[in-house]
């Protein structure tokens, strides 16, 4: 009965860990603007005023990955509503100055923000197929 136990415990452990998800959570300063763990570009839009980035110092996305692997890198990249780059930055999280946050939104009124996970490797990165998971739209008010 006992060892029955035990392997349903062993189970139970295997089998939740296998469903953790990768997080992420987004701060102006030390308020939380969301916390998401699903790419959902409706839910994970955020709708940002001017009096809003007068107020802060620091915009951070914080990505929690669940298991990290090796020989692999993330990056989060700033793009415009006509998917150019802006902004990238190497590693699970994103700093940018409001000062900065707030000239992209007045530029752009609309930016995306999105992560992808690569190959160190060239050769590697040549035959795997990438793609990039969406964290969220921020758009002037």
């Amino acid at each position: 009965m006992s060892m029955k136990i035990f392997f349903a415990f062993l189970l139970i452990c295997i089998g939740t860990s296998a469903f953790t998800q990768d997080s992420w959570k987004i701060c102006l300063d030390k308020k939380t603007l969301l916390q998401a763990s699903t790419e959902d570009e409706k839910k994970n839009t955020l709708k940002i005023s001017s009096a809003d980035l007068r107020k802060g110092k620091t915009f951070t996305i914080n990505y929690a990955q669940s298991s990290q692997q090796k020989g692999w890198e993330r990056t989060i990249s700033v793009y415009d509503a006509q998917d150019q780059e802006l902004k990238i930055q190497t590693g699970k999280k994103l700093s940018l100055k409001v000062s900065e946050l707030k000239r992209l939104l007045d530029q752009y009124k609309e930016i995306k923000i999105y992560t992808l996970n690569s190959p160190t490797d060239p050769k590697v990165k040549m035959h795997v197929r990438l793609r990039r998971v969406h964290l969220c739209t921020l758009v002037l008010q």
